[in-house]
């Protein structure tokens, strides 16, 4: 178990005059990294696309000033090698609060491209280092590669650029390549009702010391309950065809159905059904405004029962295994 902390705190509310106090989140260990997380952080993608059509700068300091204040202290970023007005406001949201985040820097590309976005994005974030630096779904092929970017990561780490290094991949054959063929200490990796693939990997990593960050928890926002068969997204999702909505539409009926006593929302229950991973160090899930740090905080405070778990691990084992939804 990697959980450091079990005790409930409560902060006094400061946000929302309908609510007395919020909890502070429990943390967990990053593997043998000797860092501490939040059990889930704050995945910033839609904050780093709203700040540049227009998010204004004030909710995005806010924001991640709200996840800092409930310990949601691992704040998940990529760097796109250009100036990042966003990455420049979490920054500034850091000011003397940096020792409170865990900063978890995504980067693609080869090692110029690497050394330059890495170097980049920590001039837009105001530090002189990032906690966790991850190579962000390299080929196969390069992954397990000698030299070339794990030579760099490494070399960064010695500059003091980085607290720790790893990977961010998708597929169990990657996480494994990546657990028996390079350095990484911190691999990233999709994990949440419909995908579960990855879950097979968690019990050789843990026992390697790998801190270990799921993504992804929500499905993409699927498992939130807001969309249906027929929504009509407009960003990356379109990737979905109206086979993939309907199935996903289908089998987020049986989620909720088996979830319908949990108390919670169907995105609450989604995330506590990842924490109910005990090797996980923690969900970095994705937020566009502060109120869904606040239910996440909320969903994080109490854990899924085991009964529920082992229902929709057997939902995934029955209906989704041999024939995945995809990512």
């Amino acid at each position: 178990m990697s959980t450091v902390t079990n005790h409930s705190r409560y902060l006094s509310s400061h946000l929302d005059a309908d609510r007395q106090t919020y909890p502070v989140m429990r943390k967990r260990r990053l593997g043998n990294t000797g860092i501490a997380v939040g059990e889930i952080g704050v995945g910033t993608a839609a904050l780093q696309a709203g700040g540049m059509s227009g998010l204004p700068d004030a909710e995005l300091r806010y924001t991640l000033s709200a996840a800092l204040d409930m310990q949601a202290s691992l704040i998940d970023v990529a760097s796109t090698g250009g100036e990042d007005r966003p990455l420049r406001q979490f920054g500034f949201a850091m000011q003397r609060r940096r020792h409170q985040a865990q900063v978890c820097l995504r980067v693609a590309g080869g090692p110029a491209e690497v050394r330059k976005r890495t170097e980049t994005a920590l001039r837009a974030l105001d530090t002189d280092h990032v906690d966790v630096l991850l190579w962000d779904h390299p080929a196969f092929k390069a992954l397990a590669g000698q030299g070339g970017v794990w030579t760099l990561l490494e070399a960064m780490k010695k500059e003091g650029k980085a607290r720790s290094l790893g990977a961010s991949l998708d597929r169990p054959e990657e996480l494994r390549a990546a657990l028996e063929q390079t350095p990484a200490e911190v691999l990233q990796f999709p994990l949440n009702v419909f995908e579960q693939s990855n879950a097979a990997v968690l019990d050789a990593a843990a026992a390697k010391g790998l801190g270990l960050i799921a993504v992804k928890a929500l499905d993409s926002g699927w498992l939130s309950g807001r969309f249906g068969a027929l929504h009509l997204f407009l960003d990356e999702r379109r990737r979905w065809s109206m086979e993939d909505k309907s199935r996903r539409a289908a089998h987020q009926k049986a989620f909720e159905v088996i979830t319908a006593k949990s108390g919670t929302t169907s995105a609450q229950a989604a995330l506590q059904f990842v924490l109910s991973f005990p090797q996980l160090s923690c969900a970095a899930v994705g937020v566009s405004a502060w109120q869904q740090v606040v239910g996440n905080v909320d969903a994080a405070s109490a854990a899924m029962d085991e009964a529920v778990v082992r229902q929709l691990r057997g939902l995934w084992a029955e209906a989704l295994a041999a024939r995945p939804l995809g990512l």
